[in-house]
């Protein structure tokens, strides 16, 4: 019964994502809200690592006998924790300012292409310039 419920566990994340992949790649601007994405599902993972690993050695340091070698590597802990989860929320605050200071957000304007159509911004096949030699 066990092994049953653990592979769903495992395979519920797969039955989900089973649909249609209405968000495809297709250029930069995708490409980019994509790695956003991501890069914002880890970060919460590590903040929601950081605050359980400082929750449970709260929870240490408080049931530890006192003047115990175990309480003092407990508290370091918590301690060194803060300081983990303070550098993840400033770097992740960093990049923010960063992002809305250069204005580098994606955005769905199309890029200027060089093909056969004018649709996009770019120049039409007959108008560019050959090289001769």
């Amino acid at each position: 019964m066990k092994k049953i419920i653990a592979s769903l566990v495992v395979l519920a994340p797969s039955i989900v994502l089973a649909q249609a992949n209405l968000n495809a790649i297709t250029d930069v601007n995708s490409l980019s809200k994509r790695l956003f994405g991501i890069g914002n599902v880890v970060l919460y993972g590590l903040v929601a690592l950081a605050v359980i690993f400082i929750v449970y050695n709260v929870v240490m340091y408080v049931i530890k006998p006192p003047s115990s070698e175990e309480k003092t590597a407990a508290g370091l802990n918590i301690l060194w924790g803060i300081v983990g989860l303070f550098i993840i929320v400033s770097i992740w605050g960093l990049v923010n300012i960063l992002v809305g200071t250069f204005g580098t957000t994606p955005t769905n304007a199309p890029i200027p292409n060089i093909g056969n159509n004018n649709n996009n911004g770019g120049f039409p096949a007959n108008q560019l310039p050959t090289v001769t030699n």
